[in-house]
Formats: structure tokens, sequence, C-alpha cells
């Protein structure tokens, strides 16, 4: 694929201008690799979790490698995307993201935003003395707070800072897209922009579009210090 080809080139040259590595995280991933996937390896995590992962990030991880370097603090492994380390019903500390269902959305989604219109429906409720109603929104506020349905059908695949989560989703209407979960700051659930796109971005177009801001990042302040892109 042409665009692995130019992703290769863009991190060798990006690694070896950014010598001090002084980008978001580079000290971190130092612009490393790990060892690519085999697809048998592949497959076989397909299989295990029943899901098929989006084609061109199967190809990333057969060609480029299995995570290390990417935006803010680099690309997490296959298998350890697969862990959500924040588990939201707090049953455990480590909980594997269900890949066999759809993830929800398809826009911008937040908690708060509804358990706030859900409470002002249940005063209503309250007030017109209607308790059947009570009880039906009372099960959905509950629903909405115990769900684990926002975890489904993607993956953790890098960690923007602050519990804010990057995913891949990798079932459902949003398969092959990237969203961010920053329900943890209140901000909800939404289509990835960290990196300054306007509208819904591929993995692959995500992940030139920070190898693309990094660089011109680095030609444009050669001698300064970078803390961000």
């Amino acid at each position: 694929m042409q665009q692995l080809n130019r992703i290769w080139l863009k991190l060798n040259q990006l690694s070896n201008t950014d010598i001090k590595r002084e980008l978001w995280g580079a000290g971190t991933h130092q612009y490393r690799m790990n060892p690519v996937l085999r697809p048998e390896q592949i497959q076989k995590f397909e299989a295990k979790y029943g899901v098929q992962l989006p084609e061109e990030y199967s190809a990333f991880l057969t060609t480029i490698g299995d995570g290390g370097a990417g935006p803010f603090y680099g690309l997490r492994s296959l298998e350890m995307s697969s862990i959500c380390f924040f588990d939201h019903t707090e049953q455990a500390a480590h909980q594997y993201f269900d890949l066999t269902k759809p993830f929800p959305h398809t826009e911008k989604w937040n908690m708060e935003a509804e358990l706030e219109e859900l409470d002002a429906q249940l005063e209503a409720a309250y007030e017109a003395g209607n308790e059947k109603l009570e009880e039906q929104l009372f099960k959905k506020k509950w629903d909405l707070i115990s769900g684990t349905e926002h975890d489904q059908g993607r993956l953790y695949i890098a960690d923007f800072g602050c519990g804010a989560q990057i995913s891949l989703i990798v079932n459902g209407r949003e398969k092959g897209n990237m969203w961010t979960d920053d329900r943890i700051n209140d901000n909800g659930i939404y289509p990835s922009e960290e990196l300054g796109n306007t509208g819904k971005i591929s993995f692959l177009n995500w992940y030139e579009l920070w190898l693309d801001k990094s660089l011109i990042k680095m030609q444009n302040a050669p001698r300064a210090v970078v803390t961000e892109i």
C-alpha cells in the first residue's frame, strides 16, 4: 500500500529530524516500533475476540509494527489495546472491550448532558405525579450510568493524557475511524480532533497527519524545544 510506504519514510525522517526527542511523547516511544505481527497472529486475535479488524489497521500491524511510535504517547500493541484500563462498571481493574458488539455512536455524545436532561424529565414527572414515568426514567438513568455499551466495538490504541483515550472503532458504522473517549473529564465521546482534522478520520490518515504536523513543527522551529503539536 502506497500510504504505508509514505508513513514508513516519514517516520524515519521524523526520527532523524527530532534528534533530541523534543516532540510530545518522543521521549517515551523514541520513534521505535514493536515487531510486526504475522497474518496468522491477527487471525488468532480476531477469532479470540470475535471481530474483523479494519483492513488498513491490519496492514499497519503487519507492515509497520505492532504499536510503538505514534501520536501523543505512542501506539499500544494490539493485545494491550483490547484492555479498558479504567472500568466504568468498577467490576475489576482491567476489563476487556467487547469487540463482538458495535460501537454505538455516530455523533458526539456526552453523558453529562444526557443526565441533565433526564433529571429535568424526572422532576417534571414527579411534579405531575406520574409515578410510572418516574420509574421508567429512573431505570433509563441507571442504565445510562451503569451501561457498558460505550466500551463496545473499539480498541484503546493511544493515550492522550489526563485519562482521555484515543480509540480505533473496529465494529459498527464507524468502523475504521478514530474516536476519543474523554468521559473522565466530562467531555463525552466524540470523533477524534486532537490533530486538527475538521472531520472524521481513518486510522492511516490520522497516523500520517501526526507525522506531517510533527515534521512541519520540527522544520519551523529546529532549534526550539517543542513540547506539543
